[in-house]
């Protein structure tokens, strides 16, 4: 039976209108921006053309670095060039943790230039040619209507709760860009602040991701709960680990920022998180 004649034409103009937008909309959702922060290194500069390869790359770095570095990539790049001047002020004020405010500060700068769906923020020292695994799970967690929100991170010092409470890695960091520019944001403020007390980059980072989410069913924000931390920590991140990611090298201050490939002692898998040993 043809019910066509019984739709108006205004709701037949609405109905060819909403299925034009829906591929539009399918394609932005889809849709990915790769930011490289913090001081110019060869490890990420050489991995650019890879990055291309998922979406737009946006390179935050400072206005002391040799910006001559980027000449090969710069037609396909975006690069933000943030001064030490604007935030060293604020550095200062943020106890015997100095440069966490930095982190902050520029991947926000590259954030407020992300159209994308989707952004995954890298250090600049590290390099992953090959970040299907994270994809793989932004869109799995974009199609899910309980995990749309959730953070991905790698498992590069990633805690389990009794050692460190809301402590996520952000080596890695990955999510909407509309959660990442929040995030980012809100961690910016508490440092800039000075109401981040003893708290490390990574617990800001992961008290951030908590405090800025709005949960629809309890109509109020999240909080960081130190007595609801397992709980909060498997609802709002998921974990990728660097084995799944082919080809990388990431680095640490505590390895004086050497070439590392293998895994650590790491929270793997977000559901272990409780799993002490």
């Amino acid at each position: 039976m043809n019910f066509e004649p019984h739709i108006s034409k205004t709701n037949k103009w609405l109905l060819e209108f909403y299925k034009n937008l829906l591929p539009k909309v399918e394609a932005l959702e889809d849709t990915f921006s790769i930011i490289i922060q913090g001081p110019l290194n060869q490890r990420s500069i050489k991995t650019i053309p890879e990055y291309t390869k998922y979406g737009k790359v946006i390179v935050s770095c400072w206005d002391n670095d040799n910006l001559s570095l980027l000449d090969s990539y710069k037609n396909d790049i975006k690069i933000i060039i943030n001064k030490y001047s604007d935030v060293l002020p604020h550095a200062k004020k943020t106890h015997l943790k100095n440069p966490i405010i930095l982190q902050y500060y520029n991947t926000s700068n590259a954030l407020k230039e992300c159209d994308t769906y989707f952004a995954i923020k890298l250090r600049s020292d590290e390099s992953y040619p090959n970040l299907d695994a994270i994809v793989q799970k932004l869109r799995h967690n974009r199609d899910s209507h309980n995990t749309w929100f959730k953070i991905v991170t790698s498992n590069i010092y990633f805690r389990f709760d009794n050692q460190v409470k809301f402590h996520p890695s952000d080596h890695i960091v990955a999510g909407l860009t509309s959660r990442m520019k929040e995030i980012f944001q809100h961690a910016f403020n508490k440092c800039k602040h000075q109401k981040i007390g003893r708290l490390g980059p990574e617990e800001i980072l992961g008290i951030s991701s908590i405090e800025t989410y709005f949960d629809p069913k309890l109509k109020k924000r999240d909080v960081a709960d130190k007595s609801k931390s397992i709980e909060l920590m498997k609802k709002h991140f998921d974990i990728i680990r660097i084995i799944d990611l082919p080809k990388r090298t990431w680095t640490s201050s505590y390895r004086k920022y050497d070439s590392l490939r293998a895994e650590e002692d790491w929270c793997h898998h977000i559901n272990d998180i409780d799993k002490f040993s």
